[in-house]
């Protein structure tokens, strides 16, 4: 069964976003490209089990209610600065980053650092119901979260509250974002679907997904503009890889910017540019991985071709 493609919208928006880094962050002083998206998995937890999420399964995704500890998180803002990182912040990963109760206090942070740059949160939007999610989402705000993607997955019953929200809240269409993640699976659940790295076993009447039992014979964009540091400190190689099955490193033991050029991602860059999925966890994952993040491929490409 073929798996059918719904591309979210945000897709087009973060590759446009990264193809205007691309052009104005400067490279670092060894000529290396930069990222243009930092992503935070800021805790170990998250409050639903969707089915088409690697979290379904309990036993292997167990609730962990821990969240990365502000010193180290505010050293990686520091080190962020001194390289003048013009690129995204964003919570999200592989937890429902308002877990954090006091995620407005790592928003604040990288404010604190960086007047213009964007931060994001991307949310299933369950710890905004009630009577303190309207002060909840105005404190995040007011730290300097530049925008929240909602992901609606029961139904449009949701809709109106959160609608109500951002009105209360005077928010425009490009600071709250609702996405329709309850579709029929005809439309892909209103995603871009995939196995996350060979993560997630689904069978419907429409489409499987589940590990490759062959490569894809194609390169991948993510390890060239995309970083995801873990509430652990973990640096992982790509934001699918669920079963964190390729880690490049941990913050707590070394600087992100020594990670990022590390021999660890630069060898499994080389494999890419090659078209070389052939070693975990890129051997049993179907990413296209082309959406978005062709300009950063080719600096990367360009500086190892050096």
């Amino acid at each position: 069964m073929k798996k059918p493609l719904f591309v979210d919208i945000n897709i087009k928006r973060l590759g446009d976003f990264v193809d205007n880094h691309q052009k104005i962050q400067k490279d670092l002083d060894d000529g290396s490209p930069v990222f243009s998206s930092v992503e935070f998995s800021i805790n170990g937890a998250c409050n639903r089990r969707c089915h088409f999420c690697p979290r379904v399964v309990k036993e292997d995704y167990p609730n962990i209610y821990k969240s990365l500890e502000m010193e180290c998180y505010s050293a990686l803002i520091n080190d962020l600065q001194k390289i003048e990182y013009k690129g995204r912040i964003s919570f999200s990963g592989f937890c429902e980053p308002l877990l954090t109760k006091n995620l407005h206090e790592y928003i604040s942070i990288a404010r604190s650092r960086f007047p213009d740059i964007a931060i994001e949160i991307v949310s299933n939007g369950d710890p905004l119901l009630g009577k303190n999610g309207k002060n909840k989402l105005k404190k995040l705000f007011e730290s300097g979260l530049n925008n929240i993607r909602i992901s609606l997955y029961d139904g449009p019953e949701q809709r109106p509250y959160f609608e109500k929200l951002k009105k209360n809240l005077e928010l425009n269409d490009d600071q709250f974002i609702i996405r329709n993640r309850y579709l029929k699976p005809d439309q892909s659940y209103g995603m871009t679907i995939s196995n996350r790295a060979g993560s997630v076993n689904l069978k419907n009447e429409v489409f499987e997904l589940k590990p490759l039992s062959e490569p894809l014979k194609q390169t991948c964009y993510y390890p060239f503009y995309k970083v995801l540091i873990d509430y652990d400190g973990s640096v992982m190689m790509c934001s699918n890889d669920w079963k964190k099955e390729r880690i490049m490193g941990n913050i707590f033991q070394d600087s992100l910017i020594n990670i990022w050029t590390n021999n660890l991602f630069l060898n499994t860059r080389k494999k890419l540019i090659n078209c070389d999925r052939n070693h975990r966890p890129c051997n049993v994952c179907d990413v296209e991985g082309i959406l978005n993040g062709k300009s950063a491929f080719d600096k990367w490409n360009s500086f190892i071709s050096k």
